[in-house]
């Protein structure tokens, strides 16, 4: 017996007719007398007998009724969790990333997996996404310098140069391109590497030249780092899509010989099966990489 006529026979061992049958299971009357014919003839056995318009259940339907109390239980389950699963899968879409990702990198990916004039709904998150993805706030988690985590799979999905930027009136901007060097000379604004995946990557670059990571200030976003270094000047590290977007506003950028680029990393929980929403998205992410 199939599935499908495991349904059958079931729905006709509870409630006893072919008409209560064929309701519950949106077939017609005559249908259901007719597939329960062809079971009977393939099985080589009658299920039932038949008394007015009630089905009385032979022996031999008793004991495969019997046999298929598990089947029936687990279809039971499925309807009930149904509901649950449907609104899990039909939420919007959530995203934990850090500003400049979302700033110089997200979108033409939305529009790509279908959130172009917002088809599709989403949860953006501008947090931690490492806590995000832990406490079950978010589907995917989306920064640079992404260290490995056992916990994560992860996928690199593209690259950011990292540069200086600086006042328009600053000294370094007379300057093409600008090195370690140059720039350990200055007030630094940039990350604590002891938290910071981003800050790591520019203290092992100093420290590979034999020069001393002490910034003036530390900072959690790239964004911050702007915005300091416009108010009190000095020098600061952030990645390119940052520095372009506060161009122009008095502020300038230059890039850093020495000093190598960083992986833009997408991530999700490991071992966890992703909703069809963010593997699509995730699907975006990698045909690019």
């Amino acid at each position: 017996m199939n599935l499908r006529e495991m349904e059958l026979f079931g729905t006709l061992m509870r409630v006893g007719t072919t008409i209560e049958t064929a309701r519950l299971l949106g077939i017609s009357q005559p249908g259901v007398s007719a597939q329960l014919k062809r079971l009977e003839s393939r099985l080589g056995m009658a299920l039932f007998h038949r008394t007015g318009n009630r089905l009385e259940p032979t022996q031999e339907a008793e004991a495969i009724y019997a046999l298929s109390g598990p089947i029936f239980a687990a279809q039971a389950q499925i309807r009930a969790k149904l509901p649950a699963l449907r609104n899990r899968a039909t939420r919007p879409l959530a995203i934990s990333a850090t500003p400049a990702l979302v700033d110089g990198f997200l979108g033409p990916f939305l529009v790509k997996a279908g959130y172009g004039e917002w088809k599709n709904a989403l949860d953006l998150r501008i947090n931690s996404p490492e806590e995000d993805l832990r406490n079950g706030l978010a589907d995917i988690g989306l920064q640079m310098a992404f260290p490995p985590k056992v916990e994560f799979h992860a996928y690199t999905v593209g690259s950011s140069t990292l540069v200086a930027v600086i006042r328009e009136d600053h000294e370094l901007a007379r300057r093409e391109t600008v090195d370690c060097r140059a720039i350990s000379c200055q007030p630094l604004v940039c990350f604590d590497p002891e938290w910071s995946p981003m800050g790591a990557h520019v203290q092992r670059a100093f420290s590979a030249q034999g020069l001393v990571y002490s910034p003036a200030c530390t900072v959690p976003y790239c964004a911050n780092v702007c915005a300091l270094v416009k108010a009190c000047g000095g020098v600061g590290i952030v990645d390119e899509m940052t520095a372009r977007s506060c161009e122009g506003q008095g502020m300038a950028w230059r890039q850093i010989d020495g000093l190598s680029g960083i992986a833009i990393v997408a991530f999700h929980r490991r071992n966890e099966p992703l909703r069809a929403a963010a593997g699509n998205l995730l699907k975006c992410f990698r045909s690019s990489d």
